[in-house]
């Protein structure tokens, strides 16, 4: 019988023990031959796979490196040049986002902020006059800035620190100076001295006595208060009446409330034509220089400036809306110019500086009635 034959009986379950037997074992030998087979077939092959398999992974691997290393240069690079160009053209990108202290779009020579802060000072400010502005750049909308102040009583100038930062504007709290309320006895209501004996303002007799014995050694910073208001052709008479060689007019308040009317800051202009001279900003504001204006009668070039400074601080309320303290001075500033249209521009009282002799002089004058003086220095004719 063959082992086919053997093999069918085997499935059929047919066959004798003894065939099984001899079926099982001679599958078991070909279980055997075939195990061997295989090996001897594919097992070179497998490793020949495998191998080719991990070097196939090394080269993706390489290439995938590489690309990460590509992309992160790529990147670096980018972000290297964006660095660059922000920082080149910083200053232009934050000059055009936050405010520029740096802009001198009026005057050639002369930065708007040195304007801005002259006009300030002027209306404002009767003891000193803000004459000059350094800006430094620090990157990022900010900036540090020093304030030259000229101070009248001393004759000296003082730099003053601040700060801009994104558009908002920081003086040092000394560079505000505003006229105190009550240096005058008819300045604003709720803020006014009476001409006494031992008072802010010194009646007239009170301060003759003083002053009787006093040597012209002296320099002398005077408030001096009026018993009425006066027109500026009546100031302008006064002046020439009470001039000299040591003397002189400096800042005058002038009337932009009812008496009975509290209305501060106080408001006037500097009666002189000291400090830069800022020729473009006149042909805009026309008498903003009264140097420029010798021709005119004194009264109407009085006027005419007191109304330049109230324009140009209306005109750029923007400026003080970033100053520190100051936030709505050119809405005060339109008020006050609404209120001097309607009733001309007439002043209370002014400074004067001079020696004790000048003071004399105007304490002689009938319808002054009182003085304060402020500050005073040791002061050599032809040396000081």
């Amino acid at each position: 019988m063959s082992f086919r034959q053997l093999l069918e009986k085997y499935q059929q379950n047919t066959a004798t023990a003894a065939e099984r037997e001899q079926v099982e074992a001679e599958l078991e030998k070909y279980a055997a031959l075939t195990e061997y087979l295989l090996e001897e077939e594919f097992q070179p092959k497998m490793e020949e796979d495998t191998a080719a398999e991990q070097e196939e992974l090394q080269k993706i691997n390489r290439s995938l490196k590489w690309r990460t290393r590509r992309i992160v240069m790529a990147a670096a690079l980018l972000a290297c040049l964006v660095m660059g160009v922000v920082l080149v053209f910083e200053s232009t990108w934050s000059k055009w986002i936050w405010y520029d202290p740096t802009e001198a779009a009026m005057q050639e020579y002369a930065l708007d902020l040195d304007c801005h802060l002259a006009v300030l000072s002027e209306l404002t400010m009767p003891e000193v006059q803000a004459e000059q502005v350094s800006v430094t750049e620090r990157g990022w909308g900010r900036y540090d800035i020093a304030v030259r102040q000229r101070d009248w009583s001393e004759g000296d100038y003082h730099w003053l620190d601040g700060t801009v930062t994104r558009g908002e504007i920081a003086l040092h709290t000394d560079a505000y100076r505003p006229a105190v309320g009550n240096v005058f006895s008819r300045g604003t209501a709720e803020m006014t001295s009476i001409p006494e004996k031992g008072g802010v303002i010194q009646d007239v007799a009170t301060a003759q006595e003083a002053l009787a014995d006093v040597p012209d050694t002296l320099f002398l910073e005077t408030y001096v208060s009026l018993a009425q208001d006066w027109s500026m052709a009546e100031l302008a008479d006064f002046a020439d009446a009470v001039g000299s060689e040591t003397g002189w007019l400096g800042w005058v308040g002038v009337r932009h409330a009812p008496l009975e009317e509290q209305c501060l800051p106080l408001m006037g202009f500097d009666a002189g034509s000291s400090g830069y001279i800022y020729d473009q900003v006149d042909e805009a504001y026309p008498f903003y220089e009264l140097s420029l204006h010798a021709d005119t009668p004194q009264d109407t070039a009085w006027e005419q400036h007191f109304y330049a400074l109230l324009q140009y601080s209306v005109d750029h309320s923007d400026f003080y809306t970033r100053l520190n303290q100051m936030g709505n001075h050119g809405t005060k500033c339109r008020q006050v110019l609404d209120y001097v249209t309607r009733n001309g521009v007439q002043t209370y009282g002014f400074v004067y500086y001079g020696t004790p002799s000048d003071i004399r002089k105007i304490l002689a004058y009938p319808e002054v009635e009182g003085i304060c003086v402020s500050d005073c220095r040791a002061w050599v004719p032809g040396l000081s």
